[in-house]
């Protein structure tokens, strides 16, 4: 049997990756065009996540050294970024579904950054640990790209909240 600390960090990343698959998809609904194109990606990056810590499970579960080189899966997906047009900012920052969205989705991320970095840290070397350096090195990049959305919509939300000076 595996470590179970391993697998108790490999079963918490898959309820941190389910909830950012429910945040997303949740925002998707309530948007459309490339707002709702954005988040339907960020929820299928997720649900690949998700898959492959499933994947890493089963395999610790049942005994096995996980032998797929997820990491190298998870570089070649990457992950783009997305184009942040005026348009876009516009209708997340109008929107507090979708700024509450994004807010809740920064927290998730950075959750996982710090998660997947200390279970790295906690993984014997190998292709689990670098996958986990890759899925905090890409959450990484989610957060980032957050991060640049909230302060770029920042200032449509207080327009549409008609907050001074603004």
């Amino acid at each position: 049997m595996a470590d179970t600390t391993l697998i108790e960090a490999i079963k918490s990343g898959l309820k941190g990756e389910l909830d950012s698959i429910t945040i997303y998809s949740e925002a998707a609904m309530k948007a459309d065009g490339e707002v709702q194109r954005f988040f339907l990606e960020r929820a299928a990056e997720e649900k690949r996540h998700h898959d492959w810590l499933l994947s890493y499970w089963k395999e610790l579960e049942g005994g096995a050294t996980p032998s797929r080189n997820l990491a190298a899966e998870a570089a070649a997906q990457g992950g783009r970024s997305p184009m942040l047009s005026e348009e876009f900012l516009k209708r997340v920052g109008e929107s507090q579904a979708l700024s509450t969205a994004v807010a809740a989705a920064t927290l998730l991320e950075a959750n996982a950054i710090k998660h997947y970095a200390a279970a790295a840290e906690k993984a014997p070397a190998g292709p689990l640990r670098s996958f986990l350096e890759s899925l905090s090195k890409w959450e990484a990049r989610h957060y980032e790209e957050l991060i640049r959305i909230q302060d770029e919509s920042r200032r449509f939300w207080f327009d549409a909240h008609h907050f001074e000076p603004f």
